[in-house]
């Protein structure tokens, strides 16, 4: 079997179609969206504010795991019926 190229298009798609690249968003979005209402209202030291930003993010990674495989099977499947 013959690899294919690299290319910017195939990394792409690679992490379009990937259901960790999804879970990895949705933590990090939900990171920047919850961390700072988390850290504002407490007096806290910047290593506890990473600690609270890191555990909203694999929160949210652990979350949406399901979520995040329903999509990827929508969008494989919309591209197998575009194939067609």
């Amino acid at each position: 079997m013959q690899k294919r190229p690299i290319t910017v298009s195939y990394i792409f798609f690679y992490l379009l179609f990937s259901e960790d690249a999804w879970r990895i968003a949705a933590g990090f979005v939900g990171a920047v969206l919850l961390g700072p209402l988390v850290a504002q209202s407490r007096e806290l030291t910047q290593a506890a504010e990473v600690v609270v930003w890191l555990m909203i993010m694999v929160i949210g990674w652990s979350v949406t795991a399901w979520p995040a495989r329903k999509i990827t099977a929508a969008l494989r499947r919309s591209v197998k019926q575009a194939s067609r």
